[in-house]
Parts: C-alpha cells; sequence; structure tokens
C-alpha cells in the first residue's frame, strides 16, 4: 500500500487508541494518522485516500471517482474530523462493484468535465460536490458543509440549482432543491 512517502502513520488497534489517546497523533482516515504537527491539508485527504484503498483502486484511467461527503471532506469538509465513514466511491452505472471494507460504492455516471485529481486522486468538483452533498445528506449536516465548499470554492446555491435541473431523474432532488434554498436563505 502507498502510504505518501511515509506521512502517514499505521498501526495496529492499541497503538492507535494510545496514539490518538495521548494527543501524539490524529487520525485522518480510518487507520492512518498523521503527527500531530502535520497539517491536514486537501493534499494530504487526498493522499489518505490513496493510502487506505491503494493506487489501484484510485488510478483516474479506472472510471472511478470520490464523491459525495468523501469528495466534500477532500475539498475542506469537516474541519478537524476523519474522513466520513463508509467513504463514498462513485463508479459508473453497468460496472462491476468493487467490494471494499469501509467503502460504499455508488453506481453513478458523472460526466468527465465534474470530476478532477487531486495529487492524482480524483474527486468530484466541488460544485458537483455541493450538489450531491445537498442531495445525500440529511439538512442539518449539509447546510455547514455546503456554506464551507460555497468559502472555500466559490460554490453558490444558483449553481447548485442549475446542476440540479440537469439531473432530473437522480434520487433526491426534490430534497437538494429545498436545502440548497435554505443555503441561500443564510447567505
Amino acid at each position: 500500500m502507498d502510504d505518501a512517502g511515509g506521512l502517514f502513520l499505521t498501526v495496529g488497534p492499541r497503538e492507535r487508541a494510545a496514539l490518538l489517546a495521548e494527543g501524539l497523533a490524529r487520525e485522518v482516515v480510518s487507520g492512518l494518522l498523521v503527527l500531530p504537527g502535520v497539517p491536514v491539508t486537501t493534499s494530504v485527504r487526498a493522499l489518505a485516500l490513496r493510502a487506505r484503498l491503494g493506487p489501484h483502486q484510485t488510478d483516474p484511467a479506472r472510471g472511478r471517482c470520490f464523491g459525495f461527503a468523501t469528495a466534500a471532506w477532500v475539498h475542506g469538509g469537516f474541519p478537524g474530523l476523519p474522513a466520513p465513514a463508509p467513504l463514498d466511491l462513485v463508479i459508473g452505472r453497468n460496472r462491476r462493484s468493487p467490494r471494499l471494507g469501509g467503502v460504499r460504492v455508488r453506481q453513478v455516471d458523472i460526466p468527465p468535465e465534474q470530476v478532477q485529481l487531486v495529487e492524482g486522486v480524483p474527486v468530484t468538483a466541488p460544485l458537483r460536490t455541493a450538489t450531491d452533498v445537498a442531495r445525500d445528506l440529511p439538512r442539518d449536516r449539509a447546510l455547514p458543509v455546503l456554506r464551507l465548499l460555497q468559502e472555500l470554492h466559490d460554490v453558490h446555491p444558483p449553481q447548485v440549482l442549475r446542476l440540479l435541473t440537469r439531473m432530473p431523474y437522480a434520487r433526491g432532488v426534490a430534497v437538494a432543491r429545498d436545502v440548497v434554498r435554505a443555503w441561500a436563505e443564510m447567505a
């Protein structure tokens, strides 16, 4: 497994618990720790996904990407918290679904222009991520993530509403419109 040049500490469950309890490490992704002085940036979060699943599973040529809450976390969501569990891996429809521990595989066709590479790891772009977060997370969890994506990546409610109109049959679109309207009223 690729550990990004020794950036991550991989330890057993007892050592992990002791390091976390004593404040000697922070968990980035389940089972991957960094020393307390290491800033957990967008790059570090993406590298943690690669280290957790391996370069083969995160290879952009495989037509997969991280999406939904996992992409929001990569882009800066959930400050101070580890990656959401399970991780959200998106594969195209009619593709064979890999069985990976701690990973929820979602079959969704995402246009290539809505995916970007972060440290070589494919992740939905911030606008697509905001759209999927609005469709997927409960309102009280979605709103802070949407505000953060707006602040960090200049994503705004009208952009998300426009993208939602291009997804009329996607799950959660009606709920997402209500969430986005509530987000717009907060601004």
